[in-house]
């Protein structure tokens, strides 16, 4: 039965990160974004990462996504024009990221296939709260705290850039 939940969970994480770049419209892709998160949360509790998921669902799901969606909102992108790859310069820029993720999704099939992934060294048991409490605010308080100004940052560049200028009489 999990085999099939989790099949049933990566198609339509695949399907959400593709409907991410394909909707023309920004919201539509916030909202993609917020399924692919959900999911991915949905493979995490299958994996029994409780905590990972429950961290997914109130960090990403929960905090950046709203911000996305604020600053999609907020700039008021329903009039952007849609971009298609039409210049020579477009398609030479597109190709490296083509082959790039063609690289990717082949060099992951190998691994699968050959069980590199299932055949491995056993994995060190999960660590518990506390010491992933500790390990965050230790050895990567640094990091954790650039993460907000980062956030902050992007939502004050958003109320800036769509401040509408008044006009000088």
């Amino acid at each position: 039965m999990e085999t099939v939940i989790f099949w049933i969970l990566s198609a339509f994480a695949v399907v959400a990160a593709l409907a991410v770049v394909v909707f023309k419209r920004a919201v539509n892709g916030v909202m993609s974004l917020l399924a692919f998160m959900i999911t991915l949360a949905g493979l995490y509790v299958l994996m029994g990462a409780q905590l990972v998921a429950f961290f997914q669902i109130i960090v990403y799901a929960g905090a950046v996504l709203v911000l996305f969606a604020f600053v999609v909102m907020l700039l008021n992108l329903r009039d952007a024009p849609v971009r298609r790859l039409t210049s020579p310069a477009d398609v030479r820029a597109a190709i490296p990221a083509g082959l790039f993720a063609v690289g990717v999704a082949a060099l992951t099939w190998l691994a699968l296939r050959e069980g590199a992934l299932a055949k491995g060294a056993a994995l060190p048991p999960a660590p518990g709260i506390r010491q992933l409490a500790l390990d965050l605010f230790t050895r990567h308080l640094l990091v954790f705290e650039l993460t907000s100004v980062l956030l902050f940052a992007a939502a004050v560049g958003a109320i800036v850039i769509s401040r509408k200028e008044k006009k000088a009489s």
